[in-house]
């Protein structure tokens, strides 16, 4: 199974070979740099933590964009203000 391939200041995905290379040492921390650079725009991300055995590594941040989620299971509501998984209404 392939994943998609992707280039970013941090890291370059080449699917074809199955390999990530990454300008970051891959620790905890450098892992929580990589994923929030990915997946920032896609997501309201507010606080990353990582853990590897004994290591772990926790970041917050401030939330870039403004998604409206369902009060009650946190999904993205759609543009017309309704929860794909139990129905909610906005």
């Amino acid at each position: 199974m392939k994943g998609m391939a992707f280039k970013t200041e941090l890291a370059t995905a080449y699917p074809d070979c199955r390999v990530v290379g990454t300008k970051e040492t891959m620790t905890v921390e450098g892992m929580i740099k990589i994923v929030h650079e990915l997946l920032k725009d896609k997501l309201n991300i507010a606080k990353i933590t990582f853990t590897s055995g004994v290591n772990a590594a926790s970041e917050e941040f401030i939330p870039s964009n403004k998604i409206d989620r369902c009060p009650w299971c946190g999904i993205a509501l759609s543009e017309n203000g309704v929860c794909s998984k139990c129905g909610y209404k906005k």
